[in-house]
């Protein structure tokens, strides 16, 4: 059952569970004219905090259509990002004045963004088993992770791993070494990398640069699917013949990282599979919460060069042990 959440759990480690700060975006049919209101959810981990829309804006030369501009929060220059913009959703037209929208400052990958939304909500604690992958008519525009119910609201959350890596190049996953180098890594590996990441744009990439590193990559979308093929291999008495490391987000629908990763250190068979947690959420308290389930290394995205070469380590360390 989804619950109001009344408590913090960024400590409470294996739950499977996260809070959802839920908020909406307001939009006019362009052809009716009628007035429609969807909500949206980011994990409450992500949000450093929430802002009155800013009265003074800069706008930036040559800048995505959905970037307003930046922002001063305390001596920090912060991008803004006109939520409603890139949902290509038509807005009514308002005096700066009689704007009453909430900015949501995240951090996304370790740098700060402000999203701008109509209004915030409430907050709930959910399970990750009750956050199901979207419709693949949804899925398609890669701009929606996953889709949950609350209070009879159907909460879409956003990917904004997706809308940042498009606004800020910056933010990308990728890797800079040169093809040649690259390719050398993980040619000495027979086995397979598993790789778990809910969104399809971050997963096609991490796939394409391990598989230029030399590894045999299999892909899976969260951490049930993942942890349902590792079990499978086990009862096949495949596990050390097929899999040499594990590399998972921490945000995913059905089952997180810390869940799976937990899941996966309880298994003896699993013992000598190092497990890395790579994800835009490495803060100290979900640091502590990954050595808390057992992760070997945690990494955060878009640092590609620093995951191969954390992997590498740890697939050496636990190969000697």
């Amino acid at each position: 059952m989804v619950q109001q959440s009344k408590s913090n759990i960024l400590l409470e480690v294996g739950t499977n569970e996260l809070e959802v700060i839920t908020f909406y975006l307001e939009w006019l049919d362009p052809d009716t004219g009628l007035r429609h209101k969807n909500t949206y959810g980011i994990n409450a981990a992500k949000v450093k905090e929430l802002v009155a829309y800013p009265e003074n804006i800069t706008e930036l030369a040559n800048s995505v259509a959905c970037v307003k501009g930046v922002f001063l929060l305390r001596n920090n220059t912060i991008p803004l990002i006109d939520l409603c913009s890139w949902f290509s959703y038509q807005t009514e037209e308002k005096k700066e004045g009689d704007r009453k929208w909430v900015v949501i400052v995240a951090d996304i990958n370790g740098k700060a963004f402000g999203f701008i939304t109509h209004g915030v909500d409430k907050v709930y604690r959910i399970s990750w088993s009750q956050i199901t992958p979207p419709p693949a008519l949804i899925a398609a525009g890669q701009s929606i992770t996953g889709i949950c119910q609350a209070d009879n609201l159907l909460i879409q959350m956003v990917d904004f791993e997706r809308i940042v890596g498009t606004v800020d190049p910056s933010m990308v996953v990728k890797s800079s070494r040169n093809e040649k180098e690259a390719y050398e890594i993980g040619q000495k590996y027979d086995k397979s990398v598993l790789v778990v990441d809910d969104s399809r744009v971050v997963l096609m990439q991490l796939t394409n640069t391990l598989q230029h590193a030399g590894f045999k990559v299999i892909p899976k979308p969260d951490g049930q699917a993942a942890f349902e093929f590792l079990e499978e291999l086990r009862r096949k008495g495949e596990i050390d013949r097929k899999i040499l490391a594990i590399i998972s987000d921490i945000e995913m629908p059905r089952m997180d990282g810390h869940h799976f990763c937990m899941r996966v250190k309880q298994q003896p068979a699993y013992k000598k599979i190092p497990l890395i947690l790579f994800s835009s959420m490495i803060t100290d308290a979900l640091r502590r919460k990954g050595e808390g389930v057992g992760a070997d290394d945690q990494v955060t995205k878009p640092e590609l060069d620093k995951l191969i070469d954390r992997m590498q380590h740890c697939i050496e360390k636990l190969a000697a042990s």
